[in-house]
């Protein structure tokens, strides 16, 4: 049963960085200045996002927390909203 368990999440985890690397490439082709390194973290990944020279973490846990209570959401979406809602922030606290 954790052996099943495990490979399900590892599963989603995939998926999840596959959906994070196709936003990287999209932004690419649109020309914007971003790039997502991803590091293994304790429960899942952790991908470090730089917008235009400014650097955010973004964790599997947030994304997926986030799609248990907005199923309208694709995670392409969900991921662009916690990057927007992080580079909102820093800038706030900038400021």
């Amino acid at each position: 049963m954790v052996l099943l368990l495990h490979n399900t999440t590892a599963e989603r985890l995939e998926r999840l960085s596959n959906d994070v690397q196709s936003i990287n490439d999209e932004a690419r082709k649109a020309s914007y200045e971003m790039s997502v390194i991803r590091k293994a973290s304790e429960s899942g990944y952790e991908w470090e996002v730089t917008v235009y020279g400014r650097k955010v973490c973004v964790r599997s846990e947030d994304i997926f927390k986030i799609q248990r209570t907005r199923l309208d959401l694709s995670i392409k979406d969900i991921f662009k909203e916690i990057v927007a809602w992080k580079l909102k922030a820093l800038s706030i606290m900038q400021s």
